[in-house]
């Protein structure tokens, strides 16, 4: 008859020692691992993007291809590195236009924002969740940028003033909160939604130029791109109208939700 030979009991005790120490050995590796540029650090200190600003600890850039996309530079004034974190939405406003004055058809939360500009180049508006890509979308927003470094990210925009001046590289912008140029929270929701890659850069056009300028369905159906040689083309393909409507209707629905949040929010703290 065969004989079943199992295990000593110093090999069962060899085996156990070796699945405790798995994890640990997982986890070494783990910190081993070389992180990638820009990519998240645990182990280094997390600043808000706009604060970081204020504190003078970095210092940012947005340069502009034009209203569809920008690219974003983070220089980190500090010795030390640093993870920022990226805001959800964010305005872009071109310089001379905050200098320039306010446009008298703005104001605040209506059409538009305070700084449209007066016979300035298009402010824009976008985020960060999602981006493009660069160097360095880290975890969930985050971007690690070295001590006296500077990293950079491309992020997806949309026009937030309809009928001014392209924006193009060679003007300056100021980089702002989203609530410092609009309080209209249906704007705010679109450019979280394009910032976060949810949807379509030209239909989420159509859906800003319906609340920043209060333009029409029909108006924005009608609008057409005029070529020099003096052909004219819709400048929205119907599907571009459609799937804006459908993203003006999800700011809308995204902006009741906000205001029954903070309404809620606000009671409680009531005495």
């Amino acid at each position: 008859m065969a004989k079943f030979h199992g295990m000593g009991r110093g090999s069962w005790l060899a085996c156990a020692v070796v699945v405790m120490l798995l994890p640990g050995l997982a986890l070494a590796a783990d910190r081993q691992r070389k992180l990638k540029a820009g990519e998240y650090n645990p182990a280094d200190e997390t600043v808000e993007m706009f604060q970081a600003m204020q504190a003078g600890d970095i210092e940012v850039k947005l340069i502009p291809k034009d209203s569809t996309e920008a690219r974003v530079f983070i220089e980190n004034k500090t010795k030390r590195p640093l993870n920022v974190k990226l805001p959800d939405a964010f305005a872009g406003v071109p310089v001379l236009a905050q200098i320039g004055g306010l446009d008298p058809g703005g104001g605040i939360g209506g059409r538009g924002g305070r700084d449209r500009g007066a016979g300035g180049a298009q402010p824009m508006g976008g985020g960060m969740m999602g981006g493009m890509g660069g160097m360095g979308m880290g975890m969930g927003g985050m971007m690690n940028v070295a001590p006296e470094k500077v990293g950079n990210l491309k992020v997806a925009t949309v026009c937030l003033a309809h009928g001014k001046p392209e924006p193009r590289p060679k003007i300056p912008y100021e980089i702002k909160p989203i609530d410092e140029f609009t309080d209209n929270v249906e704007i705010q929701a679109i450019c979280r939604m394009v910032g976060a890659g949810e949807v379509n850069q030209r239909a989420a056009q159509v859906a800003a130029w319906h609340y920043t300028d209060g333009m029409r369905w029909q108006e924005l159906a009608a609008k057409q791109l005029r070529s020099a040689n003096g052909t004219s083309r819709p400048y929205f393909t119907p599907e571009e109208i459609k799937v804006g409507m459908r993203i003006a209707e999800t700011a809308t629905r995204l902006a009741q939700e906000s205001k029954k949040k903070s309404e809620k929010t606000g009671s409680l703290s009531q005495p």
